[in-house]
């Protein structure tokens, strides 16, 4: 594992430090994790499990995040502002406006994609090019660097060492792509790796952003996942705080997963508090 330090990316003047890895392939976790574990945890799931799924539920218990074939974990010792959240999914219960919200667009058709030749496709290239402009309004980013970055937080890599738990959930209105959400199964968890979305008015009212959290928590909790983790939530920063308005939520804060109840429950978490 090596030190990393580089321009934080959320807040000027800052030095980002973080901890990163390269994800290892199944034969190297074969060191490290043996048959009979894997075998224990094939048995309790039912499944086909891969060490790869085992030991990257572990790193997402541990804060670690993945882009391309790398793990990363924020360990900026001045800030600490970036703070992994998860949703425990059996508990969590849609608000009344997170019921708006899904029957707002209940038109919105899903489509699970398994199959990583079709993670990238000609009309995600256009998609994500679109909604790169809308953060680089006065650039412009090639077919190329689009496919390479579809390509990285879908974790392609040559050397066998990505991650193969990725799917894309691929949302469509009226028979056109307008939103994908890039995620990773690892045992008992999902996690949100990336979104990429439609920018044109019409879809932007639709809050589908939101929309596909609450509907995604939703999906894991119905088959059986006990987790979905949402990334960093940042308090400080308007782009990443709105991660914790889904309740409950759970924070690893000094290597502890802290419950934070609903607002609507007073003082400590009770039973029956969402």
């Amino acid at each position: 594992m090596n030190l990393y330090e580089s321009p934080c990316g959320y807040f000027d003047g800052i030095t980002s430090k973080q901890e990163i890895y390269s994800f290892p392939g199944e034969e190297e976790l074969g060191e490290f994790i043996p048959d009979e574990i894997v075998c224990s945890a094939r048995k309790k799931f039912g499944r086909d499990i891969s060490r790869q799924e085992f030991f990257y539920n572990i790193q997402l218990e541990e804060g670690f995040r993945r882009t391309s074939n790398i793990m990363y974990r924020e360990t900026c010792p001045e800030c600490k502002k970036c703070i992994p959240i998860r949703i425990p999914v059996a508990e969590y219960r849609a608000n009344k406006s997170a019921r708006y919200l899904m029957r707002k667009n209940s038109s919105i058709e899903l489509r699970i994609t398994e199959e990583a030749k079709s993670f990238v496709t000609e009309e995600k290239i256009l998609l994500y090019q679109n909604y790169w402009k809308r953060h680089n309004p006065d650039g412009d980013i090639s077919k190329q660097d689009a496919l390479s970055d579809i390509e990285a937080f879908s974790g392609f890599e040559d050397d066998g060492k990505n991650y193969c738990g990725t799917k894309n959930f691929d949302y469509y209105l009226d028979g056109r792509l307008v939103a994908v959400s890039v995620l990773d199964f690892a045992l008992d968890s999902i996690s949100s790796n990336y979104f990429y979305y439609d920018i044109s008015p019409q879809i932007l009212k639709r809050s589908i952003g939101t929309f596909s959290i609450i509907n995604e928590i939703l999906w894991t909790a119905e088959h059986g996942f006990d987790y979905y983790y949402l990334g960093y939530w940042i308090k400080d920063h308007p782009k990443m705080n709105y991660k914790a308005n889904f309740f409950p939520h759970e924070l690893l804060v000094d290597g502890e997963w802290i419950k934070e109840p609903s607002p609507d429950c007073k003082g400590p978490l009770k039973a029956g508090c969402r």
